[in-house]
């Protein structure tokens, strides 16, 4: 059964009017018996205040509220402020900001929890993925990390792709587009089904006139978007309830909120490596440099130095991957388990992982130094080590392997995207697969 889960980026605090949409759509749900998921940014959180919008806040309240960012399109973005080489500085910057969207969220809202952060345009920053992960928010939406639906573990939470915008097919004549679109969502396990409400509105995003590579307007003196014919507006909230009942009675899905896909995809208990599960990891490390649905790259470095440490088992917790890109040896080279377990006691578990290693006389990359920690845990005396890939094989996940920020979205022209792509490729040791 797929899990449907009605998402709403919450977004414009340029314009009072717009909020008009936010009402709407969530009085829509609330008449309908469902609870959706408003992701909001914290400027709007304060502007409704400010707008003295009750109405509006009152009506959010009976749904879920996530997060969306402090100021989604107000430069520098997210990307911008974190594409840093000191990943420490920048997150420093990143927990500044968003703990002061999430008291946004809490003085208009009384919400003390959100269960899902969703970043804005394409602002994938792994900083944020990261800092996310440590305020607590277990699910990172509209990622793309998760490349078919099912979702994935990356940056310490659970991820999961954006399935379908609203607007794309609610705005439709065509009686038809709905069904359409339930029978391509049907085989994912997780389907996000998202809109941006103002769009129901608006003919054109409020941050392309505002914000769209700069700051274009002091904040306050802002541009309004064209309207929609009223008759075009009313038709996208008619389907829309009509997607919702649609939903409802098709026992194909389920609906849910964040909250609940974070209770459902999340570890019921610690998820504890013990030395007895070197076998299994020699095994799987001997075919590819590749997570197993329980442990990711990371559990399983650091696992395999607690155990050089003296310890019999590991409590998997938060993990960074490599900061800098990954140098395995060139060459073929025979290195010692006395090499190898040496060193392994100055391996942090609270530090990244690693790029290079120091083994006797070698520098070896990550992935060398794991392949020989388990044969040497294993029993091996001396290993013999051949050239290999220090990353996993990311071909599975194209948006991953391929992305680059530089020159997409709203980003400045200034923005060199110097550490955000490659690092958020170096990221994927830290993925895992749900069980």
């Amino acid at each position: 059964m797929t899990k449907i889960v009605f998402s709403f980026d919450t977004e414009d605090f340029t314009n009072k009017k717009a909020a008009d949409a936010i009402l709407e759509e969530a009085e829509i749900l609330r008449s309908e018996g469902v609870r959706g998921c408003f992701c909001v940014v914290g400027f709007l959180a304060a502007q409704l205040r400010e707008w003295e919008r009750t109405d509006v806040i009152e009506a959010l309240k009976k749904h879920e509220i996530d997060l969306h960012s402090l100021g989604h399109t107000l430069h520098p973005l997210i990307n911008e402020y974190t594409d840093k080489k000191d990943f420490f500085e920048a997150k420093a910057e990143f927990l500044r900001q968003e703990k002061y969207a999430m008291k946004c969220l809490k003085d208009t809202f009384g919400v003390e929890k959100v269960y899902a952060a969703v970043p804005p345009g394409n602002q994938d920053s792994y900083v944020a993925m990261h800092g996310y992960a440590e305020m607590g928010i277990p699910v990172y939406s509209d990622s793309i990390c998760d490349p078919d639906g099912n979702g994935i573990y990356y940056c310490n939470s659970f991820h999961t792709a954006y399935a379908v915008a609203m607007e794309d097919f609610l705005f439709s004549r065509n009686p038809f587009r709905i069904k359409s679109v339930l029978n391509k969502l049907a085989v994912r396990d997780v389907a996000v089904v998202y809109t941006h409400p103002h769009r129901a509105m608006y003919s054109q995003s409020w941050d392309i006139l505002n914000y769209d590579k700069k700051n274009l307007r002091e904040f306050g003196d802002w541009i309004e978007s064209e309207r929609w014919k009223p008759s075009k507006t009313k038709r996208f909230y008619k389907n829309f309830r009509r997607l919702v009942k649609a939903v409802k009675k098709d026992k194909r899905f389920t609906i849910e909120t964040f909250e609940q896909i974070a209770e459902d995809y999340s570890d019921k208990k610690p998820r504890v490596l013990t030395i007895e599960e070197i076998p299994f990891l020699y095994k799987e490390l001997s075919q590819k440099l590749w997570p197993t649905k329980k442990y990711s790259l990371c559990d399983m470095f650091f696992a395999c130095a607690a155990f050089m440490q003296g310890k019999r088992s590991y409590v998997c917790g938060p993990v960074y991957g490599p900061m800098e890109q990954p140098q395995g040896i060139l060459f073929p080279v025979t290195v010692t388990t006395k090499e190898i377990f040496e060193s392994a006691q100055k391996i942090d578990p609270t530090a990244p992982v690693p790029a290079r290693i120091p083994v006797g006389k070698y520098m070896i990359g990550p992935a060398d130094w794991l392949l020989a920690a388990v044969k040497a845990l294993g029993g091996f005396g001396t290993i013999e080590l051949k050239p290999m890939d220090q990353l996993p094989d990311l071909t599975d996940l194209p948006k991953i392997k391929n992305c680059s920020f530089k020159g997409t979205w709203r980003h400045s022209d200034g923005f060199r995207d110097e550490y955000l792509s490659d690092r958020l490729r170096y990221q994927s040791w830290t993925m895992r697969f749900p069980e």
